[in-house]
């Protein structure tokens, strides 16, 4: 499943789209790291360090430590959110083209209600 689905959630992570949302929230964009942790940790509220490292698992408590309170200096979790989707939303269009994204299919919107 991971194969399938990680090309999906990284794009968020590599899409110049990406680079310019975080930019226009006043992320250092020359760095991976502020914005990568904003853009992860931002479902989670202004959550503190150790709440982030534990949901992330893989990541060193402290390089977390080192970003994620300046994260929630920079932008709030929900401005962040914000600009997360407008910046996959723009990748996409971007990739697949505007046929692809113009609107909810209407199997998709019952696989949806279905799946709740």
């Amino acid at each position: 499943m991971w194969h399938l689905l990680e090309p999906l959630h990284a794009l968020l992570y590599y899409a110049p789209e990406a680079f310019e949302e975080a930019a226009a929230l006043g992320y250092d964009t020359g760095e991976r790291w502020p914005s990568y942790f904003a853009w992860r940790a931002a479902p989670l509220g202004a959550a503190g360090p150790l709440r982030v490292a534990s949901a992330f698992y893989s990541f060193s408590p402290a390089t977390v430590a080192r970003y994620v309170p300046a994260a929630w200096a920079t932008a709030d979790p929900a401005d962040v959110l914000a600009a997360r989707l407008r910046a996959v939303d723009r990748a996409y269009r971007a990739l697949l083209g505007e046929d692809a994204v113009a609107g909810p299919d209407p199997g998709l919107a019952e696989a949806a209600a279905l799946a709740r």
